[in-house]
């Protein structure tokens, strides 16, 4: 019975991420710039909308560097899906990472690059602050490191949707100027217990 219901909610969790999607699809957003650590935000156990208008303030605010809570989390079941929008405009910013769980669904609204993901982090190390996991509601377990070793190289525009499993490196290796993506997250089993 477990195995279906986690089947379940697994399906619902991937309906959620495709109607958000293509709910962006259809704000066409300008562009924005990303945080490095944001507050939680609290998963709710109803519906959330996320307006046109709500992807619009979120992408101005990642211009001026603001930090964030996301635009919207829920429950599905013990897992956490989130949306966000997330800018990078210095591929060298930030290196690689790998989320242990956490699956990540881009959809890109604006500027495009060059992704590498798959392949090995060698020497990966925890993503952390102060000894503990940064934005483990958002990404989980997550290790980062300089380089990606064996990964494959695609370039990404607006419009294309890239889908990450957990436990694949990834990361923008070159950018066209900037990059502005709508980011939908599945943490499976961060919401168990609360």
């Amino acid at each position: 019975m477990t195995k279906y219901l986690t089947a379940y909610f697994s399906m619902a969790a991937f309906a959620t991420a495709t109607a958000l999607i293509a709910s962006a699809m259809a704000a066409q957003a300008p562009v924005a710039p990303q945080s490095l650590q944001t507050p939680e935000l609290e998963a709710q156990r109803s519906t959330v909308y996320i307006t046109k208008s709500d992807i619009a303030k979120a992408v101005a605010a990642r211009d001026k560097r603001l930090t964030l809570s996301g635009l919207g989390a829920i429950r599905a079941g013990d897992d956490r899906v989130s949306v966000d929008i997330l800018k990078r405009a210095d591929a060298d910013a930030e290196g690689p990472v790998t989320h242990d769980v956490v699956t990540e669904v881009y959809y890109i609204l604006d500027g495009g690059g060059v992704m590498e993901t798959g392949g090995v982090i060698p020497n990966a190390v925890p993503l952390a602050a102060d000894g503990k996991p940064v934005n483990p509601a958002s990404i989980g377990p997550t290790y980062s490191g300089p380089t990606i070793e064996g990964g494959v190289t695609r370039h990404v525009s607006a419009g294309d949707v890239v889908m990450i499993p957990p436990r694949t490196p990834h990361h923008f290796k070159s950018l066209d100027g900037s990059v502005t993506y709508l980011v939908v997250r599945s943490n499976p089993g961060y919401e168990k217990g609360r």
